[in-house]
C-alpha cells in the first residue's frame, strides 16, 4: 500500500505542485528519475483532490508484473468501459509506468483523453516519455519532478537510525538525490547488496579489460532494465569525476554512454550495443 503522506520533495517541484493543486488539469504527466517517487507524489495529489485513486499497473500473462509488464490495449479498453458510465463522484486514474503502454494502447488511451467523462482526471506517471505518442504528450500538462538537496538527503537519512557512515555515503553516491530509492536503499540489506555490486560493474565497464567489459556485456544481454541501470551507473561515476577532474576525454565517453543507453532503451540488442560500446 502506497503511503498518500506528504513526499519529500525539492523545493522548486513543491512550488510548481502547489500551483498544479490550486488548479489541478484534466491530465497530468508526472516525470523523473526512477526513485524519485512519482507513484507516491501521485497517490498524494489524489489524496490533497480527497480522491481514492484508481491505479493502472503493467501486467503480464493477466498478473500485474512492474518489471517485465506492459499496459495493453485490453488494460485501457477495461478502462475504458469502467469509466464510460455517468459519474457525479471525481474519479481520479493513475497510470503507472505510462512509459510501457504500447502504441495500440496509446491510440486507445487518446479516446479517453479527448472525450473525458465528467469529473474524470488522469495523472500519467513515466520515468521516461521517448515512447510516448507526441498526441499524448501535447494533452497532458506535465510536471517534472527533481531530485532532492544534499541537505535534504541527509536530513532524511537521519531519520533512518539504522544507517552508519560508511553506508550513509554510498546511499548518497547511489541515490544520488532520489528519495524513494534513498528509503529502498537504507532498509533492504540484500537491494543495497545489489547496488552496490552494480556500480563495481559499472567502474570495471568503464577501467576493466576488454575480456571483463565484453563478459558484462554478456552478463546483462537479457537485462533490458539492468543494463540501462548499469549505464546510469557509469555516468554518475565518469560525471562525479569530471567534477573532481574536468577532461575532454571523459565527456566523450559520457556521450558513448548516453548513446549507447538511447540506443538499449529503443529495444536495441543489449549485448551488441554494450559490446559496440567497449570495442
Amino acid at each position: 500500500m502506497i503511503s498518500s503522506k506528504k513526499p519529500i520533495l525539492n523545493p522548486d517541484s513543491e512550488m510548481l505542485l502547489s500551483l498544479v493543486l490550486k488548479k489541478y488539469p484534466q491530465s497530468l504527466l508526472l516525470t523523473g528519475e526512477n526513485g524519485v517517487g512519482l507513484t507516491t507524489i501521485a497517490v498524494y495529489i489524489a489524496d490533497q483532490l480527497r480522491t481514492k485513486p484508481t491505479l493502472i499497473l503493467p501486467e503480464k500473462d493477466n498478473k500485474v508484473n512492474i518489471e517485465s509488464g506492459v499496459i495493453s490495449v485490453d488494460i485501457i479498453r477495461r478502462l475504458y468501459d469502467e469509466t464510460k458510465t455517468k459519474n457525479d463522484d471525481k474519479r481520479i486514474i493513475i497510470i503507472d509506468c505510462a512509459e510501457r503502454m504500447t502504441v495500440q494502447s496509446q491510440n486507445a488511451f487518446l479516446k479517453l483523453l479527448e472525450e473525458p467523462g465528467d469529473n474524470l482526471f488522469f495523472i500519467l506517471v513515466a520515468h521516461s516519455t521517448k515512447t510516448l505518442l507526441p498526441t499524448i504528450l501535447s494533452r497532458t500538462e506535465n510536471l517534472d519532478i527533481k531530485p532532492i538537496t544534499l541537505k535534504q538527503s541527509n536530513l532524511l537519512l537521519d531519520s533512518i537510525r539504522a544507517v552508519d557512515t560508511k553506508k550513509r555515503s554510498q546511499i548518497l553516491f547511489l541515490a544520488l538525490g532520489l528519495p524513494a530509492e534513498m528509503i529502498h536503499l537504507a532498509m533492504d540489506s540484500e537491494y543495497f547488496n545489489l547496488r552496490s555490486s552494480m556500480v563495481r560493474q559499472a567502474r570495471e565497464l568503464l577501467s576493466g579489460t576488454l575480456f571483463q567489459k565484453l563478459l558484462i556485456a554478456q552478463l546483462y544481454k537479457d537485462n533490458r532494465s539492468g543494463a540501462l541501470q548499469l549505464l546510469n551507473d557509469a555516468t554518475k561515476i565518469l560525471k562525479k569525476s569530471i567534477i573532481d577532474k574536468p577532461q575532454r576525454e571523459t565527456i566523450k565517453h559520457i556521450d558513448i554512454l548516453l548513446k549507447t543507453y538511447q540506443r538499449i532503451e529503443t529495444n536495441g540488442n543489449i549485448r551488441l550495443c554494450l559490446a559496440r560500446m567497449v570495442i
